[in-house]
């Protein structure tokens, strides 16, 4: 009964944060913050999934600064926890969080935006989200690579990969060129 409990209010919580500024700011008043938090990192798999909605939500509607607090909450190694889950909505939903928040610390300043970055990898955001490159579910792999592109890409140490286009829900790859001579002039 106690988990039904936390999963509803979670789940409330989510509707809340899908509203307005004001209200995601009534969420931050009520310190509320802590809450969505721990039911993200200990809670039961059916709250859990509430709170990933619920912080997703927060990330797409609040300014930088108050989405800012969520990574000083420490809310990414829970979030990205969720993204190792077998539901495709679920890691969908949570690699939009992770993406919002990332997001919005570097509209913060650069500083900020590296610190999260960082925070991100640390608590192995990096890693899992490389792995979901290779998931079956097109958004899941867009939004990686979208991730991995544009808050990480001076990592990579190959740059010159050509990634694959999208055609009618299949990937494409381009093949490499077969004549020897091509990137030559005589």
């Amino acid at each position: 009964k106690k988990n039904n409990i936390q999963k509803e209010a979670a789940w409330t919580l989510s509707n809340i944060t899908a509203g307005t500024s004001a209200q995601i700011q009534a969420v931050i008043d009520a310190e509320l913050l802590p809450y969505m938090i721990d039911v993200l990192q200990r809670g039961d798999y059916k709250t859990q999934k509430e709170a990933v909605w619920a912080i997703t939500n927060f990330t797409s509607g609040g300014d930088p600064k108050k989405i800012k607090n969520l990574s000083d909450l420490n809310a990414l190694p829970p979030l990205v926890a969720m993204l190792g889950v077998q539901d495709p909505k679920t890691v969908t939903i949570a690699l939009d969080g992770c993406h919002n928040i990332l997001n919005n610390a570097f509209k913060l300043s650069e500083e900020e935006g590296n610190s999260v970055a960082i925070a991100f990898e640390e608590c192995g955001g990096v890693d899992i989200v490389e792995k979901l490159q290779n998931h079956e579910n097109e958004r899941i792999y867009c939004r990686s690579v979208e991730i991995i592109d544009k808050f990480y890409k001076g990592d990579e140490e190959d740059e010159a990969v050509e990634q694959p286009t999208v055609s009618n829900g299949k990937f494409e790859f381009a093949a490499p060129s077969t004549n020897p001579n091509a990137n030559f002039q005589f």
